[in-house]
């Protein structure tokens, strides 16, 4: 028997300091009195629908202020950071080779003064771009899901293992292609697993270079 619970959408959708001047998307709109009771099948999916919409809200910022990045092998949107900018990446391959392309925009459209909009076009370096074609092959199993339950597990010194709730709304959304299409994955920053190990490839390149260019918002 499937079990019953709570849609999970109040963390991602009632917290959304990315959709401050945009309308909430109607795909994270509680259903019922705040609250919608589905099937957890159902509900991963309905999250997972939320967090691309709101991803997508993100996209087009990036796009108004340095255009679109045409179809990209993967895109990664991390939707907040402490700074208050969120982060557009996305990685193309033009003949043979990774580019990784990078932006950052206001998480809030109404608190704009201390973001500035940055933009970094780069080559990625060979080993890693090996290393994202192998992670790229790796979330495009159906073993892997596209919403992972907020869960963080952490290693105790005597070797065992705990499950820990992550409680705050800091949400990775990725959308990668894939021979049988396009797949969607929605994981907390601190999560770690295949997809989580792609986001971090990606996003450790555009940490490390200087090749950032900045203007002031």
């Amino acid at each position: 028997m499937k079990r019953l619970l709570l849609l999970p959408l109040f963390a991602a959708c009632l917290a959304g300091p990315a959709l401050a001047e945009d309308p909430l998307p109607e795909s994270c709109k509680p259903k019922v009195a705040g609250v919608a009771l589905a099937l957890a099948d159902e509900a991963d999916a309905a999250q997972l629908q939320c967090d691309v919409d709101r991803a997508a809200i993100l996209e087009k910022r990036s796009e108004a202020f340095f255009g679109p990045v045409v179809n990209p092998l993967v895109r990664i949107v991390d939707t907040v950071s402490p700074s208050g900018a969120a982060y557009v990446y996305a990685v193309t391959d033009v003949q043979g080779a990774m580019i990784l392309d990078a932006r950052t925009v206001p998480a809030d459209m109404d608190n704009t003064a201390k973001v500035p909009v940055c933009h970094l076009r780069t080559l990625m370096p060979e080993a890693v771009g090996k290393q994202v074609s192998i992670a790229l092959l790796e979330t495009a199993s159906p073993d892997v899901p596209g919403y992972a339950e907020r869960m963080e597990v952490i290693v105790n010194p005597d070797g065992s293992r705990k499950s820990v709730l992550l409680l705050d709304s800091h949400d990775v959304i990725s959308t990668v292609q894939t021979a049988s299409g396009e797949r969607h994955f929605s994981r907390h920053a601190r999560q770690t697993d295949k997809v989580s190990k792609l986001n971090d490839l990606i996003i450790g390149v555009a940490n490390v270079s200087d090749g950032w260019e900045c203007n002031p918002s």
